[in-house]
């Protein structure tokens, strides 16, 4: 896991500084390595992998939420965004296939609206780091692939309560406030 770093030391007696570690990743009794000089906090017990979600939205500001199936290999029945694992070059060019695979929106349909730092989600032994995209939808009909049973296209407030996979609340959250640091 990567982490916010503070600029170099300025004096002997200063040390480097990690930005800090959220508390719901860890467990009692793993080892945990703090490399300040780098910003990296590796949790030896735990293989992160990275992945995309995107949240798409509206024009009347709902976003879409689509209920995984039970042939998923994580989070079975549970709410989530478009998501999927990061193969591709680059983290947008595997949102918009991700959206284009499991909704059937093309890429002229979607507007990128924001984009946030990763949100980092501990299951068991995997660290998922998560890339938060946001965007606009021009035409919101969409087709569901074999990945998900159910779309709803939701108030984002309403998100916390569904049974969505961890964190998604915090996506949302986290675009919302990169929407708004664009604007001023």
């Amino acid at each position: 896991m990567i982490l916010e770093r503070t600029d170099p030391p300025t004096s002997r007696s200063a040390f480097p500084i990690v930005g800090g570690v959220e508390l719901d990743l860890l467990r009692e009794g793993e080892w945990v390595t703090v490399d300040g000089d780098s910003g990296v906090v590796d949790l030896e017990a735990v293989n992160g992998v990275s992945v995309v979600t995107s949240l798409l939205e509206r024009e009347d500001g709902k976003v879409l939420l689509l209920r995984r199936s039970e042939r998923v290999g994580s989070f079975p029945g549970r709410w989530a965004g478009v998501s999927g694992f990061l193969e591709a070059p680059t983290a947008e060019a595997q949102a918009r296939l991700e959206i284009e695979q499991e909704t059937g929106l093309k890429a002229r349909e979607l507007e990128l609206r924001a984009t946030a730092d990763p949100v980092y989600v501990r299951d068991g032994p995997r660290g998922y780091i998560v890339h938060p995209f946001r965007f606009a939808v021009r035409q919101p009909e969409i087709r569901l692939d074999r990945e998900h049973t159910e779309s709803r296209w939701v108030d984002p407030r309403e998100i916390d309560s569904y049974p969505t996979v961890p964190k998604l609340a915090q996506v949302w959250a986290a675009l919302l406030l990169r929407a708004v640091e664009r604007k001023r």
